[in-house]
C-alpha cells in the first residue's frame, strides 16, 4: 500500500510510524482524563511506561527461552532491534503481570485502573488498523465490490479500515461520550471490550483468515466471539447493579 511515507527529505517507515503516533496521543489522553477524573496522571503515565517495557524484556526472554538454538554462537542478537524476535504472547504475559503488581503495590483499584487505561487502547487500535493498511498486513478477502483495494495480486476487502471506521466509532462512546467520573467502575472497560470484540467477531468475516483455521473455524473470531458474549453478560450484571444502587440511594 503506502508503507514509506515521504516528508520532504525523509523517508519513514509507515507502520511503526502510526503506532508511535498512536501511542503517544493515547498516553496523552490517557493523561488528560485521569486528571479530570480526580487521579493521579503522573502515576499512570508511570505505569504504562514500566508495562511497556516490561513487556518488550518479557517478549525478547521468552523468545530466548523457546529458541535458543538461534543465538548460539551469536550472543549479541539478543540486543538486536529486530521485531521477528519477540515471542507476543510471553510478552503480553510479562506486561500483565508487571501491571497487576504495580497496581497492587500503588492500592489501585482494578476496575478503576483498568478503566483508566481505556483511553491509550482506544486510540491504539485505530492506529494499529491504519499501520497494517499502509503495510498490507491483515488483509481481506477477495471481492468484486467497488470498494475493493488491489492487495496480493486480486481486488480485496479493505478490511483493515472497516477496523479502522469501528474502532473510531468505539473511541467515541466509551472515551469522549463518557465522564469517567460520573459512571460506575468497570462499566467503561467491559463497553469496551463488548464493542471491540462485536466488530472484530462480524468483521472477520472479511479478513483472508491465513493459517488462523481450525476444523474450519476461524479461531480468532471465535475467541472475539467468546470475548464478546462474556462481557455482554458481565455490561449487564454490572449496569443492574448500577441501577440497584441509584435506586437504594
Amino acid at each position: 500500500m503506502f508503507p514509506i511515507l515521504n516528508l520532504g527529505p525523509l523517508s519513514l517507515p509507515a507502520s511503526p510510524l502510526f503506532q508511535l503516533i498512536g501511542f503517544w496521543l493515547g498516553t496523552s489522553l490517557v493523561e488528560r482524563q485521569a486528571k479530570k477524573a480526580g487521579r493521579n496522571p503522573e502515576l499512570l503515565s508511570k505505569m504504562i511506561w514500566i508495562t511497556i517495557a516490561a513487556g518488550i524484556l518479557g517478549a525478547r526472554l521468552s523468545f530466548i527461552a523457546r529458541n535458543p538454538s538461534a543465538f548460539q554462537g551469536e550472543w549479541t542478537s539478543i540486543f538486536s532491534l529486530n521485531l521477528a524476535l519477540l515471542d507476543p504472547i510471553g510478552g503480553i504475559a510479562i506486561s500483565l503481570a508487571t501491571l497487576y503488581f504495580l497496581a497492587s503495590k500503588n492500592h489501585l483499584l482494578t476496575w478503576t485502573l483498568l478503566d483508566d487505561l481505556v483511553p491509550l487502547i482506544a486510540v491504539l487500535l485505530p492506529a494499529i488498523y491504519l499501520a497494517n493498511f499502509a503495510s498490507g498486513t491483515g488483509f481481506g478477502m477477495l471481492t468484486d465490490l467497488p470498494w475493493g483495494v488491489e492487495q496480493w495480486n486480486g481486488y480485496r476487502h479493505p478490511v483493515q479500515l472497516y477496523y479502522l471506521v469501528s474502532g473510531l466509532v468505539v473511541l467515541y462512546l466509551v472515551v469522549f461520550r463518557y465522564n469517567p467520573s460520573q459512571i460506575r467502575p468497570g462499566l467503561r472497560f467491559i463497553s469496551f471490550l463488548t464493542y471491540t470484540s462485536g466488530y472484530l467477531t462480524f468483521l472477520y468475516s472479511f479478513q483472508d483468515p491465513l493459517g488462523n483455521l481450525i476444523g474450519g473455524v476461524r479461531v480468532i473470531q471465535f475467541m472475539a466471539w467468546v470475548v464478546f458474549t462474556a462481557c455482554t453478560f458481565t455490561y449487564f450484571k454490572l449496569k443492574s447493579s448500577e441501577v440497584n444502587d441509584d435506586a437504594a440511594e
